[in-house]
């Protein structure tokens, strides 16, 4: 059984609520992923995951979105 890590990415230009949703809603479906918690005040998005959990890819997936987000 894989344990759970957690990984935070940094997301500078979310401005609302509905950037938070935007990228939750988009990262809580991917592989390995159990848990999503964006907030735009503080520019994080902290992601709970199996330990294989590819972190790279989802900073990617943000930025497909049109954020800026980096590990």
């Amino acid at each position: 059984m894989a344990s759970i890590s957690t990984h935070q990415i940094n997301v500078s230009d979310m401005k609302c609520n509905g950037c938070e949703d935007t990228i939750q809603d988009e990262l809580r479906h991917k592989p390995g992923v159990k848990r999503v918690s964006a907030n735009y005040i503080e520019g994080t998005v902290e992601v709970e995951g199996d330990d294989d959990l590819d972190v790279d890819a989802l900073v990617d997936e943000i930025n497909e979105l049109g954020f800026s987000a980096n590990r």
